[in-house]
């Protein structure tokens, strides 16, 4: 396997890709290692000889995703091929796709995992993506529709309609509904409707 820049993986950085859909599935606490051995096509005495434990495991595997989640998010803002509306509908499809079939259970507890961890990378990709997506809005003039609210403002309200809207229970073509609408009153209506990408 390879990485989005073309370098070989590791044995390890295999392992920690396969781990997320599982943690993301049953959560950190109801995960076993026999789990995690299955997904990675190993058995669980193999899987002891790259991580120790579940945490080591699990804080790799989110370091992973954090990055890829990253790149796929500033991939999709920087398509100059598209309409505002579009790269920003892209990268919280981006943000939120990997995590789209876990439960809202799992995802909190691996949240709540992270910061017990002490580690600041949700936060930082939550930073980043405001700081990203404010750029947006700002070249987009949607500060001046909002006298006295920052760009960064603004993108930080539509990271939380989207976090938010994640948290509900209804489908995921109605999510990405709700936050096209949280886009629109942020920059007007599109010339043509954002593609509504749920798989």
């Amino acid at each position: 396997m390879t990485s989005q820049s073309g370098r070989a993986l590791s044995r390890s950085e295999e392992i920690a890709d396969a781990a997320m859909p599982v943690f993301l599935r049953f959560g950190l606490r109801k995960t076993s290692m026999d789990d995690l051995a299955e997904a990675a096509g190993l058995s669980r005495q193999g899987l002891y000889l790259h991580f120790k434990n579940k945490q080591q495991l699990f804080h790799a595997s989110l370091r992973r995703a954090v990055a890829q989640t990253q790149a796929a998010v500033a991939q999709e803002l920087a398509r100059a091929d598209l309409p505002a509306h579009e790269r920003l509908m892209g990268a919280f499809h981006a943000l939120h796709g990997p995590a789209a079939t876990a439960t809202s259970e799992a995802v909190n507890e691996l949240l709540a995992a992270a910061s017990t961890l002490g580690d600041s990378l949700v936060h930082d990709l939550e930073r980043f993506v405001v700081d990203a997506v404010a750029d947006v809005l700002r070249a987009e003039g949607a500060p001046e529709r909002t006298p006295g609210v920052s760009a960064e403002d603004l993108a930080f309200q539509l990271l939380a309609v989207a976090a938010g809207v994640k948290q509900l229970t209804v489908p995921p073509a109605d999510r990405a509904r709700h936050i096209q609408i949280a886009i629109v009153l942020l920059l007007g209506p599109a010339d043509q409707p954002p593609r509504l990408d749920t798989s």
